[in-house]
């Protein structure tokens, strides 16, 4: 298994899997965006590749605010089900938060829907909660969950 940039080579095994929830021209676009969006900024699409498919993803991109160039902000992140509880997220992460690590981010962020098994997975990837919003999130079926906001340092000391 190998977690790299995303490429437009990526398209069709990120549709097939529905990693990103889109239309073929859709993922298609999101690919070719991130790619463009890449040279010349702080941002990275990852895509963890296993035999030729796309088994996870997740992009990160530093805050562009000046009083917050200090954290990056992790999203997008998925995994197949058959590649979950391999330790592939942690794998992801570890790559996620040497790219912000690189460029020069002491923080990365994200947030999820609470009381979900996301939340319970990224707490135990060392995220630590700094931030709860009740009813933040509306789903299309009309489930209501809680914004959580999630933090954990990129470097090695652990978060307090």
């Amino acid at each position: 298994m190998i977690i790299r940039r995303v490429c437009e080579g990526d398209i069709e095994s990120l549709y097939r899997q529905r990693l990103c929830a889109f239309t073929a021209e859709e993922t298609a676009e999101l690919v070719r965006a991130a790619v463009e969006e890449e040279r010349g900024s702080e941002s990275c699409f990852f895509v963890a590749v296993d035999r030729g498919d796309v088994v996870g993803m997740t992009t990160v991109r530093r805050l562009g605010h000046r009083l917050c160039r200090h954290r990056a902000e992790l999203g997008g992140f998925v995994i197949v089900p058959g590649a979950r509880g391999t330790g592939l997220a942690r794998r992801i992460v570890g790559a996620a938060r040497a790219e912000a690590y690189g460029w020069g981010c002491s923080v990365l962020e994200l947030d999820c829907r609470g009381g979900t098994d996301a939340e319970a997975a990224y707490l135990g990837l060392g995220f630590r909660e700094w931030g709860r919003m009740p009813g933040g999130f509306h789903d299309r079926d009309g489930a209501i969950y809680d914004d959580v906001r999630l933090w954990m340092p990129t470097g090695d000391e652990v978060a307090e």
